[in-house]
């Protein structure tokens, strides 16, 4: 008895690894290229609630299009429409795709109302122009 009892104790602890493994969890890759911005959207988004959460999912959904460059939010406790700042090159995506982008994420939540366009190739040469958007 004394000898199995051994035994069995040997098993035991030969059996048991003394190594820690680590589950290691990889994010998936965003396969993000450079942008080359040429324009910047001014929009209204009603809908949003926070500027970590909805504002991260606006940004993400927008730059994993490889076509924005950049979202900028503005977000102001209580106030009904949120203002976006999204750079993109208007000749990968124009602007209402960028809308219709937006207005898809968490089934609809957001509405978007387009408030000027941007051009930063007039902004270099000191000639500052933006398009005023009436919808």
């Amino acid at each position: 008895m004394k000898f199995t009892l051994l035994i069995f104790t040997v098993v035991i602890l030969f059996s048991c690894n003394s190594e820690k493994t680590k589950q290691v969890i990889e994010k998936p890759k965003i396969n993000q290229v450079k942008v080359n911005s040429n324009q910047i959207l001014v929009a209204e988004v009603e809908g949003m609630v926070c500027k970590m959460g909805c504002g991260g999912a606006i940004r993400k959904e927008l730059i994993t299009t490889n076509k924005v460059s950049r979202v900028e939010v503005d977000f102001v406790e209580e106030a009904k429409k949120q203002t976006l700042k999204i750079h993109f090159d208007n000749k990968l995506i124009d602007q209402d795709q960028i809308v219709r982008t937006i207005e898809k994420i968490n089934k609809g939540q957001f509405k978007v109302y387009p408030v000027e366009t941007i051009d930063l190739n007039k902004r270099d040469s000191k000639e500052v122009t933006s398009e005023v958007i009436s919808k």
